[in-house]
């Protein structure tokens, strides 16, 4: 309908204008294209979407970028060059196209482990009530994640709301950490839980003084300890449920201060005197010993590698009830899974029963020193820990909230919530409310809830504060991460509408971020110009050349808007002064840490 009123003003002219020349009217009106040129800020109507055929909103930023052109075409139709319109609009899955909140929606996520949990001194799959887990997120991250400056993952963790009930079994079969008073003397006569079956005096001790000890290893540095010698005489056993297939675990720590040509101390047996996986120590000739193994005889298999008197160690001896193999393991920590290579392998007989543990002293060539939290399982994790937990009853809460990386440390990203189950559900549970599947879709939109959730969640929030909300959104068959940006605006928490700038380039619309800027006062002020509010350009003078004045506009521009984006544009209009007042303008875009000139 414009079009035709302005048809109408020119055949006017026409008309009333009987003196001048058709011609010339023609000519004059030729010779001044006068452009008119306007900056707008533009929220699209649920007309404006059924005009463009998409009444739910757009699908992408593209699609918006593709159909936005024409409408600002029509909606314009007399606006030419160096015009702006800043279009705001709705997302039809929910989403914003802010590059930020892009970001956080495709952010990598780390749940917490139960090793995370263990490091923050809980022993279940949760913090403690009293727990603060800032105090140990940063850390646990730094241990799993590789991290790239401006990473972002976002974190799941939970935290029990009372202490918790924990149920535990024991699965392993024995473990004795020789903890049996104050008294030394001879361990058969201290306890009856172990009973002589070969050999005399010199017996096997009891010490109450001395107890080893390795990181890790559940039955450590608890109570005493036993010792053995050379020559020894006594030879003892302690029973246990018997173990009639699969594979039957030994463990020990030992301290040796001299062994002779070698022979066995530590070994399984059955109910008779069939002896298996004998764990045998000998000299190295270098001042060193070897440990060795045999699975059922007292010829053993050596290891190569020389340990160290005087060092404690843990031992680990297996047999293999079903195919009669014997493995033995030397270790300076106590590994939570079984290593790859043992230190020393033999074969023997197997289908033997074991229900005992053995110590034996050698009559002359065996070793001197202590033994310690001997065990016994038949699974290596079994003998690692000391109770397994079975049950957990309490109440816990999850949390989920993003960290970024800075280069050198992650930390939480401040002003990103992330909705929780509890979030959702204190909107409503019902049919149609979020609680009910914990998420929005088209028919329960997040800007009907969340400001309302702000407002209860923050009662003391400032005007202007911001809060990027990140939620769950389902459209298409499947549920993502979307968000949007919500701020404080004349005391009430209101969301944010995507949005796109446009400019004209003399022909059409296209999308363009740039920002027209008109100097002020103050901005002349900074720059040293404040007494006449321009820039002299003419020859000679100090704003002569553009390299002056865009070292005198970045000034500007990186003090008014200093957290603007790699390549946002700014048109930026001036007072000039070239023997006449007028007004420029430069057009300039964000490099690195500078803006220059616009190609």
């Amino acid at each position: 309908m414009k079009k035709i009123i302005y048809l109408l003003m020119v055949l006017g002219l026409v008309f009333t204008t009987a003196c001048n020349p058709m011609d010339e009217i023609y000519d004059e009106l030729g010779s001044e294209e006068a452009v008119i040129s306007g900056d707008a800020v533009y929220t699209l109507t649920d007309d404006d979407y059924a005009d463009l055929k998409i009444p739910n909103g757009f699908t992408s930023a593209d699609e918006a970028k593709s159909l936005l052109p024409n409408f600002l075409a029509s909606l314009y139709p007399v606006w030419g060059k160096d015009s702006s319109v800043l279009v705001e609009y709705k997302m039809a899955d929910g989403a914003s196209n802010l590059e930020e909140i892009n970001a956080y929606a495709n952010a990598g996520k780390y749940s917490l482990t139960m090793d995370d949990y263990i490091a923050s001194g809980s022993d279940v799959m949760g913090f403690y009530p009293d727990a603060k887990p800032s105090d140990f997120l940063d850390d646990i991250l730094a241990d799993n994640l590789e991290g790239q400056e401006g990473d972002i993952v976002l974190v799941k963790y939970a935290q029990y709301t009372e202490d918790p009930i924990i149920t535990t079994t024991t699965n392993f079969s024995l473990a004795d950490d020789f903890d049996y008073g104050a008294v030394a003397g001879d361990l058969t006569t201290i306890t009856t839980e172990w009973t002589g079956h070969s050999g005399a005096s010199p017996y096997v001790g009891y010490d109450p003084t001395t107890s080893l000890s390795m990181a890790d290893y559940p039955s450590s540095d608890i109570g005493g300890s036993v010792t053995i010698g050379n020559p020894g005489g006594e030879d003892i056993n302690r029973g246990f449920t018997p173990i009639t297939s699969g594979i039957a675990y030994a463990s020990t720590l030992v301290n040796f201060s001299a062994v002779a040509t070698g022979d066995y101390f530590l070994h399984f047996m059955d109910d008779g005197t069939n002896f298996r996986g004998r764990v045998g120590v000998k000299s190295d000739g270098n001042g060193k010993m070897l440990f060795g193994i045999g699975a059922s005889s007292s010829s053993l298999t050596y290891g190569t590698t020389a340990f160290d008197f005087g060092t404690t160690y843990l031992v680990v001896a297996s047999y293999n009830i079903d195919n009669g193999t014997s493995n033995l393991y030397v270790l300076t920590t106590a590994p939570a899974t079984e290593p790859g290579t043992p230190e020393a392998t033999n074969t023997g007989s197997s289908g033997t029963t074991i229900e005992r543990v053995a110590i034996r002293q050698d009559f002359s060539d065996g070793p001197t020193g202590t033994l310690d939290g001997i065990r016994v399982a038949t699974t290596w994790n079994d003998i690692m820990v000391d109770d397994i937990v079975t049950d957990v009853q309490g109440e816990k809460e999850y949390t989920e909230l993003y960290y970024m990386y800075n280069g050198t440390y992650w930390n939480p990203s401040i002003g990103v919530y992330y909705l929780s189950t509890e979030d959702y559900d204190s909107m409503g549970t019902a049919s149609g409310q979020p609680g009910r599947y914990n998420n929005f879709d088209n028919s329960i939109l997040p800007n009907n809830y969340i400001p309302a959730f702000l407002t209860l969640k923050y009662p003391f929030a400032q005007e202007s504060d911001l809060l990027i909300v990140m939620y769950k959104y389902y459209a298409g068959g499947s549920t993502s991460v979307k968000g949007n940006a919500y701020s404080v605006l004349d005391g009430m928490w209101q969301g944010s509408s995507p949005s796109l700038q446009f400019g004209h380039d003399g022909t059409k619309w296209v999308p363009d971020n740039t920002i027209k800027y008109v100097l002020t006062s103050a901005d002349y002020e900074l720059v040293g110009n404040g007494y006449y509010n321009n820039f002299d350009v003419r020859a000679g003078k100090a704003e002569e050349t553009i390299e002056v004045r865009l070292e005198k506009i970045n000034t500007i521009l990186l003090k008014n808007f200093p957290g603007s984006a790699e390549g946002q544009k700014y048109n930026v209009f001036y007072n000039v002064y070239s023997g006449a007042n007028e007004v420029w303008n430069t057009k300039v875009i964000l490099k690195g840490s500078a803006y220059v000139l616009q190609e």
